[in-house]
């Protein structure tokens, strides 16, 4: 086990500045993951005191992503970027590319944004088909040639409390038949989910030319039954882990 040489200070010697600069001086020769201003600060990980541990594992190259005030209204059935306010993309960029370093390593990426409202015109069918009250989320990087790719998960958010299964003819209990589509239908449209939390996370591997942008994208199943929803109050993140 390798030591780091200290410089206790004699009682009745008055210390000179290199007495005192000593030890740390020491200290940073000797634990070469540190710097004269402490700015490595996750040099430590668990290889550290686990001598099991085959590799480090530590995280680097954060970007964060945030707007708590702008509005981004989704009418488009492919994929678009979420623009809040129609000139703030939720995404972010690196320059130069984000590259990496070893296989193995990732790019972990989270974002979340709020449904602010649903269209007023959102009308649903007697009948619910294909997740026709859905929209969906969806990350996507640009790689070092500029070249788009999808992350490849989607998050679906549906806007009402409707169920798929067929009311068309429900029986009672006394042996009657009876039709409840218009009522659900009707009590669907009426109370359209609001103002809840929409998130998704994202794992993209090794990528040859790097990545220089990530973003966040959305799309409607069907803009007739469901014309628009409105975004609001967007965070993300992302961070390198690395080996």
């Amino acid at each position: 086990m390798s030591t780091i040489k200290t410089n206790p200070a004699i009682p009745g010697k008055v210390a000179t500045a290199a007495d005192a600069n000593a030890t740390y001086a020491a200290i940073q020769a000797g634990t070469a993951a540190l710097s004269d201003i402490n700015e490595q600060t996750e040099w430590a990980t668990w290889s550290h005191i686990d001598t099991v541990t085959d590799e480090q594992v530590f995280t680097t190259d954060m970007q964060t992503y945030c707007n708590a005030l702008d509005y981004y209204i989704l009418t488009s059935e492919s994929y678009v970027v979420i623009n809040l306010g129609g000139t703030d993309p939720v995404r972010l960029n690196w320059t130069p590319a984000l590259t990496y370093n070893f296989s193995g390593e990732l790019l972990r990426v989270h974002a979340d944004i709020n449904l602010d409202a649903v269209d007023a015109n959102f009308a649903l069918p007697a009948l619910l088909l294909s997740n026709q009250d859905v929209f969906y989320l969806q990350l996507w990087y640009r790689d070092g040639t500029n070249t788009y790719h999808a992350v490849d998960c989607e998050f679906g958010y549906s806007v009402t409390n409707y169920i798929d299964q067929d009311v068309t003819n429900v029986e009672y209990t006394n042996g009657d038949f009876h039709d409840f589509t218009s009522n659900f239908a009707s009590w669907c449209n009426t109370h359209p989910r609001h103002r809840f939390r929409c998130s998704i996370t994202g794992f993209i591997p090794i990528v040859a030319s790097g990545i220089n942008r990530v973003e966040l994208r959305a799309r409607l199943v069907d803009n007739v039954v469901l014309p628009s929803v409105t975004f609001r109050e967007a965070t993300m993140v992302a961070v390198m882990v690395r080996h």
